[in-house]
Order: C-alpha cells, then structure tokens, then sequence
C-alpha cells in the first residue's frame, strides 16, 4: 500500500489498542472542559421541533416528542447538555473514560437532571440494534483506527427513520494540528507507546520556544493561554483521520448512511461559516452549481473554500428509511409553502463559578433574542403582522429574490436549532 501523509494514524493499530489510548488519554485531559453556563429552554418540545424543522419535517414528526437519544462519545457535558435540551427524552450517554462519565455524572445531579445515563463502553464494541430515535455522534469516529467500524455500530443502533448527527474533521481544517501531531510523535522517539505528560511539555516547549515566523507559529500563538485540555485535544491527539466531503460521503454511504442535511453548528456559527452553498457573480456559473446534487455542490463548495469551508458537521439518515431525504431545494420550495409563528420561548441559565459548581439564575431570558440579520428581523416581524400567509406570500411582498441560494439561506437563518426563529403553524 502506497504510505501518504495525509493523517495522523501512527498509532492506529487496532480497535482495542486504540481505545486503548484514548481512553487513557481522555483520562488525562478532559475534554470538553467545565463551561462557564449550561441552559436550557422551558419549552420541553422546542428543540425536537426545530430538529425537525431541520430536516424538512414541517409537521415535527420524524422525531417523536418522547425520543430515545444515544450521545455516542460523549465526553464530560455533551451528554449533559443534551439531556438539557431534550426533557422529555431518554437520553443514554456512552465514553471510554471514566473520569469523563465521573464529571458529567456530577455535573448532571448538581442540575438535577434526571433523564440521563451513562455507560463507559467502546463504540467499536455496542450491540445496540434500533434502538434510538437520536444519536449524536461528533468529532469521535475519526479518533478510532477504521471510522467504518463505529460508524456501522451507529447504523445499527439507530432506528429505520433515525436520524444521526455526525461530526467528523475536516481535511482543510486540519493541516497544521496533523503536522504538529506527527512532530511530537517524533520528538516523543516515535514509538507505539506515548506518553502524555512528557508530550504535554514538549508542546508547550515548542509553542513558547519556536523562533520561525510562519503560519505554525500563528497557529500556535492561540495555545499559549488555551485551556489545557483543548490543548491536548488539538496538538496531542493520538490517533486523527481527517475528511472532505468527498470521502465523508464515501463513509456514509458504505455504512449505510445518506447525507441528509447540513448542521449549523455553533464552532461555525461563531466564524460564520455554515453555509455550503457558494454564490457566484456570473449567472451561468451559479445556474449550472445550483443545478448539480447536494452532495455534488457541497464538494465542489469544500474544494474552493479550503479551509473556509464549514466544518464536516451533517445530519445522516438511514439509506433504507422508509421516508427519503429531502434534497436543499426541495427544503427550499416547501419553506416557501408553510406558514409560520414566530418562536416564543423563555430560557433559564445554570451559571457556573469556576470551580465546577453550578447556580439556577433567578431570571428567564426569551428566546430566541433578536435575529442578527436585518432582512431576518423583517420577516419575522411580517410573520407577527400577517398570520397564515405563506413565507412566499411575505417574500413577495419585501421584494426578496426567491433564488434558491437567497431563499435556502433564509431557512437556515429562520427554522432551524441554530437560528430558532420561525416555527411550523401545524395543520
């Protein structure tokens, strides 16, 4: 086999080995680190239904009210906050650390949270056989030695018309933490047995020390005053495959999977760049990219904008579903036909004090607060004013274009867990 420096697979021996370190290492350094708040909506359904607002479930039924959710890898709060986010769900937890379950078990009955389990199990090993409505799995797979094996553990466990969320890397996002990756192997003598503690020091020794003026030592100036843990998870990281959309959908797809949409995320919310759909200045060039297939689109968007392109963070459907995907446009054409509410709903905020110890804040917040997007707060504001017309119908009238990139992007803006704003008028 042709060897490639594409990834960081030196350790990536086997399943069990790997699991191995990265149960030890986990172990090390938790991730993700104590937040600074956790909160939650007081609107029990909210979140379900804009998940299934997502995914072009206008009626909020694909997934139920009561749904049954798997955190696959889910670290020290993952499990914690979805839980949170989902009260009327049963919602498992699985990791390989048990310092990470020990946390986020602590952390549950200090917000007295009472929907969760947990359970230290490899992903490489579960048995669960459609069992849950929900699974998220995000950045994990891609820290095993053969992503296919956990990803098809996942198929498996997930009911016929499931839905999972996936996060793997992306390719473009991971060229200087990979480089460095592979550095520290080597000044840790390169062998198959690591240890974390004299890697940790040559990290840090490396980023305070190194003289040259690149874009490493750019990249490096953040980790000077970064936790510890995120540190260790970016440049220490044992074992990391690394994807485009290409690959991503070679993995889905061979694991039984389709992509069904994209998830606005909030890493890529932060930067914003969650969309994957490019616009161009010449008409023909835009006419002949929107026509070609989401994943054909989404491809050539990963290609262009390298390492500006959104994170690898897609919702996944079983490819026997009884239900098929909905494509981008068909989202787009039928965001157009519903009529809307705006969303009302009320937050509460558990606020912590740094020493891992949380407080309920007396006051609610409403949520969502005020839209970020001029154009956005408009139509929200017409929907108020005018119940029962469609979004085409208040389109129309404020004179938006109803190109398919103009209008997609007002459905991701408008009805979805990122942006909150809209929600279904059931029939």
């Amino acid at each position: 086999m042709l060897l490639t420096d594409e990834q960081n697979l030196q350790l990536a021996v086997s399943a069990e080995s790997v699991d191995t370190v990265n149960a030890e290492f986990y172990g090390r350094f938790q991730y993700p680190w104590r937040p600074m708040a956790f909160d939650c909506v007081t609107d029990p359904y909210f979140e379900a239904v804009m998940l299934n607002q997502s995914l072009g479930s206008w009626g909020h039924s694909m997934v139920p009210q009561h749904p049954t959710i798997w955190v696959a890898g889910c670290g020290t709060n993952q499990a914690v906050f979805t839980a949170l986010r989902f009260p009327n769900a049963t919602v498992l937890g699985s990791d390989l650390s048990s310092t990470s379950l020990e946390t986020a078990q602590n952390t549950a009955r200090m917000l007295g949270v009472t929907n969760l389990s947990l359970r230290q199990e490899s992903l490489n090993q579960v048995e669960y056989v459609e069992e849950f409505d929900y699974v998220l799995c995000t950045g994990v797979i891609h820290h095993n030695a053969d992503p296919k094996v956990p990803l098809r553990r996942l198929a498996q466990a997930l009911k016929p018309d499931g839905v999972l969320e996936l996060m793997v890397y992306n390719r473009f996002h991971r060229t200087m933490p990979t480089a460095f990756q592979k550095a520290i192997r080597l000044f840790g003598g390169g062998s198959a047995k690591v240890d974390f503690e004299s890697e940790l020091q040559i990290a840090q020794r490396i980023i305070t020390g190194m003289t040259a003026q690149n874009e490493m030592a750019k990249f490096l100036e953040y980790f000077k005053s970064c936790p510890e843990s995120e540190l260790a998870d970016v440049l220490l990281q044992p074992v990391e495959h690394s994807f485009t959309v290409e690959s991503f959908e070679a993995l889905a797809t061979g694991s039984g999977f389709e992509m069904a949409a994209p998830c606005i995320n909030s890493f890529d919310q932060a930067r914003e760049t969650y969309f994957w759909n490019m616009e161009f200045n010449d008409s023909a060039l835009q006419e002949l990219y929107d026509s070609f297939a989401d994943t054909k689109r989404w491809r050539v968007t990963n290609w262009l904008l390298l390492e500006k392109s959104p994170m690898l963070w897609f919702y996944l459907r079983r490819s026997d579903a009884a239900q098929p995907c909905k494509s981008e446009k068909q989202l787009a054409d039928e965001f157009l036909g519903q009529t809307f509410v705006p969303s009302s709903a009320r937050r509460t905020v558990f606020l912590g004090n740094g020493a891992g110890e949380y407080k309920l804040l007396p006051t609610q917040n409403p949520y969502p607060r005020k839209h970020p997007k001029e154009i956005c707060r408009a139509i929200v504001a017409s929907v108020a004013a005018r119940p029962g017309a469609t979004l085409r119908e208040i389109l129309t009238e404020l004179k938006v274009e109803l190109s398919f990139s103009t209008v997609n992007k007002l459905r991701l803006w408008l009805t979805t867990n990122a942006f909150p704003f809209l929600r279904a008028a059931k029939a």
